[in-house]
């Protein structure tokens, strides 16, 4: 039989895997970067521990792809010299004969001339007959120490072949098994030649598949470039030895590791090793839950105790790349730890309702799908250096395998430390039916925790990060059912065996799976010739994707916080440049005393809309917080726009909490009324569902019909579509009142109009089309819009949305909603409208509509603070001072100039084309700062914030100074 090598990368392959590497640390670095932003950091605990294993996982690729920068295959030398060759294997009692005599006929069936020594530890009769028979040295021993070393250094006693092969007994060679390995020994600094570790029963079950996919990329481009490192690792079958090598360092090493200490006694030495990517045995992975952990705590305390002893006291002894080698390899089972944090963060968020991270989920996307991508294309790019076709794909099993033996690797770590001795047994070769419940105990254990905190979380607080969370949770759940079901797996397949429809059923699934394993592999033979390309437009969608998603986001993004902020904060800016004057002197009654709702102090709580670009999470908790802090400050009553996946913390908040709730529907905008659209017939059906349903809620005192769709007809039509669309908007307003009322007539309805010049013919026009409305509700935007509420309104109103800078000093006794309760950043906008800003400190006018509302928020005592920009053009990137201004001793003074016991922040804040904040960027602290202005400077504005203790105020103004006549 003649064995093939692995042909080794070209030059070409190499520069597209050096590329691709290193743009997958560029991604590496870009995610790292982003995480450790002190803005995303959620609830610390959490948060840490999740950097914990983002750091631990990073250094795992980052040592994965080290070992594939180099892949190399030695050619084999032509064969100059005859050695003498001693091949050893092993026998240890329980292990079945069939298995022991198989690969003894094969080994007196290799080719290269050699003697064959079986090294028997229980001395069994029948062994040494068939040894004798096949010509086979029979030795065994009567002081059994050091386990297989031991085992291995009394034949090598007994044994003078120049060169010794060490086989495990399941192990099979080919005829052909020394041809490629005896050459390199010409090199006289050649320790030892290893070879590939191949199996035959991974198609026993998923065990046996799992534990084999473990070693596909190991034993193929990651041992390929410990050639060129210097750093081959001997592996305890397979591998051929130098005898003087092995005399040089006292024989075997001992050790639960055995082979790994072995080879770090002789590299210490200055031997060096060659690795053979060539197929020349098969043997027996294990095939059972058992066998396969006592194989993974045998390796794990194996290596943890040469990390602690032997490598210390080489460490001077080894170059640089195995210093590398043996201090990073034994940290693979430090996995362990990395996977119960996995398991406990999302299960700590669902129970105590908290999050690691504060950012939105698409930001998180952009900066790790090219991460994510790069991981997945390298490792599919080196698959062309694995040893057979099989071996190639995305290796599921062996992963969910390897989540499942967490526990193992801990125990393997505990017992480092307290110094307990495992003992060396041999990996058990046969398959025998087990019960495995004490094995599956520790993921039994996660598996009910984690399915008690779904429950509980989602019962606790149904949001989106729960439910993502929850979502987490579940996969965890699913791994740890994996483990169950692969650990029965061979008792299932002994029931199918006896059961013809099922035996049928199965291998039709076989069948079936057998041409999906053909489509894949095409697949994957074209990702590996596109790797390289399909990582470069990864990173070039993500920049793309971060460039942009601010561009559009003031028209692309509609709902009732972006729409109070798009008119809110333009014609703020507006009054505050033309200074606007108070045209409403003769109005003060009017305004203090609506005609509806005069019971009613209320606020918009527009917290949870746009959840999945909001950086802040969200939870119950907060929202009971928030509901707090209202009641404090007088409000009896919020308004929400649904339907809104808050909606039952919401109500159950406010329930607890005494408050009651304004229900709104965010109405379609312009564009769906031109033509009879079916979104419109989506939104009735939306909206009448959502009443029905919760109408029986007690905590909703009023239905609202937002968003003055039909005033802002007329900014999108003129003529005739005009006409047209008004007499679609009252065709798809008519029913949908009725139907309301019909199915909730105890309830008051309103409407909501801004409050602009069409005011007064639009609130009449509508109240006799649908005097089933029982009042309008004026949205306020600045202090312009106060002039035209009028004592002739022709129906009651109330103000639905107010701004509370337009209102105040005029604040209501009753019948009002302010805008908003507290600012808002996302990914998409920036509002400025709410009476607590960004981070929940109170703004100036929470404090007076408390003291207008008998409420008891605390005293604000602030000064009143300015922007003084410079008298100079904004030149992009010119750098230009702007000063903090306080108004005291009545004229207003330079803070920098000023005693005071203020904190000033600024913000650079980047509009869109309506004049609507989309991003922000703190710049600096101080009473003054120097903004390098950038380009389109007109698009950007600077905001200040002067704050102290709970209270803070405000300013907001453009870069440059706009002439005026």
């Amino acid at each position: 039989m003649k064995n093939n090598l692995i042909k080794p990368p070209s030059k070409l392959q190499l520069l597209y895997l050096r590329l691709m590497i290193l743009i997958g640390v560029f991604c590496m670095l870009f995610f790292t970067y982003s995480l450790f932003k002190k803005s995303v950091i959620g609830y610390q605990p959490l948060y840490w521990l999740l950097m914990s294993t983002f750091i631990y996982t990073f250094f795992k690729i980052l040592y994965e792809w080290y070992h594939y920068w180099s892949i190399s295959v030695p050619s084999t030398p032509p064969l100059t010299k005859r050695y003498t060759v001693d091949i050893f294997t092993t026998f240890c009692a329980g292990e079945p004969y069939e298995m022991i005599v198989e690969t003894l006929t094969a080994i007196q069936a290799i080719h290269y001339p050699h003697q064959a020594y079986l090294c028997d530890e229980a001395d069994d009769p029948y062994l040494r007959s068939v040894c004798q028979e096949l010509g086979v040295h029979h030795i065994t021993r009567t002081k059994k120490i050091n386990a297989k070393a031991g085992n291995i250094n009394n034949a090598l006693a007994q044994s003078s072949g120049e060169l010794c092969v060490v086989l495990d007994p399941d192990h099979v060679p080919t005829p052909d098994f020394l041809d490629p390995i005896v050459a390199h020994f010409d090199n006289p600094e050649i320790g030892y030649v290893q070879i590939v570790q191949a199996y035959y029963n991974q198609g026993i079950g998923w065990i046996a598949k799992g534990a084999a996919q473990q070693t596909y990329q190991f034993y193929g481009p990651m041992m390929m470039c410990m050639n060129s490192y210097g750093t081959v690792q001997a592996i305890g079958a397979n591998c051929t030895f130098r005898r003087t090598a092995l005399e040089s360092i006292g024989g075997h090493a001992a050790g639960l590791a055995e082979d790994m200490h072995t080879a770090m006694q002789l590299h210490a030495r200055k031997w060096k090793s060659i690795y053979v990517p060539a197929v020349l045995t098969r043997g027996l992975v294990p095939a059972t839950l058992s066998a396969y952990y006592k194989q993974q705590l045998k390796w794990s305390r194996g290596v943890f105790e040469l990390l602690v002893t032997s490598y210390v006291q080489l460490f001077k002894k080894f170059t640089w790349r195995q210093k590398l080698h043996y201090g990073l390899l034994p940290l693979f089972y430090l996995s362990g730890f990395v996977f119960l944090i996995n398991f406990l963060i999302p299960v700590i968020s669902l129970f105590m309702d908290v999050f690691p991270l504060r950012m939105d989920f698409s930001e998180f996307l952009v900066i790790s799908i090219p991460f994510i991508t790069a991981v997945i294309l390298i490792r599919h790019f080196v698959q062309q250096w694995v040893m057979e076709d099989n071996e190639r794909g995305f290796h599921v099993v062996g992963g969910l395998l390897l989540i499942g033996t967490w526990w193992v690797f801990i125990l393997g770590f505990i017992y480092t430390l307290i110094r307990k001795d495992v003992p060396y047994i041999a990996t058990p070769k046969d398959i025998k039916d087990e019960k495995n419940l004490r094995y599956n105990l520790p993921n039994i254990v996660v598996l009910v925790v984690s399915i008690a905190a779904i429950a509980y979380g989602l019962h606790d607080d149904w949001s989106p990060f729960t439910l993502f969370m929850a979502g987490i949770v579940s996969l965890n759940c699913m791994f740890m059912i994996f483990m169950l079901i692969a650990s029965s797996e061979l008792k299932f397949q002994g029931y199918v065996g006896k059961h013809a429809t099922l035996f049928s059923m199965v291998s039709q699934v076989q069948h079936v799976k057998k041409h999906f394993w053909l489509l894949r592999r095409r697949i994957y033979g074209g990702v590996r010739k596109l790797s390289l390309i399909l990582t470069v437009l990864a990173v070039c969608l993500s920049i793309y994707a971060s460039r942009n998603s601010d561009e559009d986001s003031g028209s692309a993004v509609k709902g009732p916080a972006l729409a109070s902020f798009h008119t809110t904060q333009k014609d703020s800016l507006t009054d505050t440049l033309t200074g606007v004057e108070d045209e409403v002197k003769d109005q003060e009654q009017l305004l203090a005393n609506p005609s509806f709702f005069t019971s009613i102090k209320g606020v918009i709580y527009s917290k949870g809309n746009y959840w999945y670009k909001n950086i802040t999470p969200l939870t119950k908790k907060i929202i009971m917080d928030d509901f707090d802090d209202m009641s404090k400050a007088g409000v009896n009553t919020i308004k929400i726009y649904g339907p809104n996946i808050y909606d039952r913390s919401i109500f159950e908040a406010a329930d607890k909490k005494n408050l009651k709730i304004h229900y709104s529907f965010w109405m379609p905008d312009p564009p769906n009324f031109l033509n009879d659209t079916s979104y419109l017939k989506d939104q009735t059906a939306v909206i009448l569902n959502i009443i029905n349903k919760n109408k029986s809620n007690p905590q909703i005192s009023a239905w609202n019909l937002g968003n003055n769709s039909y005033q802002q007809l007329a900014q999108y039509y003129k003529g005739a579509q005009l006409q047209q669309a008004q007499l679609h908007y009252i065709s798809f307003l008519k029913p949908l009142v009725k139907a309301i009322k019909q199915a909730d007539p105890s309830r008051p309805l309103t409407v909501d109009l801004l409050s602009s010049s069409s005011l007064g013919t639009t609130m009449s026009l509508l109240h006799e089309q649908m005097p089933q409305i029982e009042a309008f509700g004026l949205i306020i935007n600045n202090k312009h819009s106060l002039k035209f509420i009028k004592p002739d309104l022709k129906a009651p109103f109330f103000f639905s949305s107010a701004n509370p800078m337009a209102l105040a000093g005029k604040e209501p006794s009753g019948g009002a909603f302010y805008a908003n309760w507290q600012d808002q950043q996302s990914g998409v906008a920036i509002t400025l409208d709410g009476l607590k800003d960004i981070w929940g400190r109170n703004k100036p006018y929470l404090n007076n509509i408390s003291k207008r509302w008998n409420g008891t928020v605390a005293s604000y005592n602030l000064p009143h603070v300015k922007i003084l920009k410079p008298a100079l053009t904004t030149t992009p990137g010119a750098s230009l001072s702007y000063n903090a201004l306080i108004y005291a001793y009545n004229k207003w003074n330079i803070a920098g100039y000023l005693k005071n016991d203020l904190k000033f922040e600024w913000y650079l804040i980047k509009t869109d084309n309506w004049g609507n904040a989309t991003d922000m960027k703190k710049l600096g602290d101080g009473p003054s700062i120097n903004v390098t202005i950038p380009q389109n400077d007109d698009r950007y504005r600077i905001y200040l914030v002067a704050a102290k203790g709970d209270n803070m105020t405000d300013d907001y103004t453009t870069l440059n100074t706009p002439l005026q006549n």
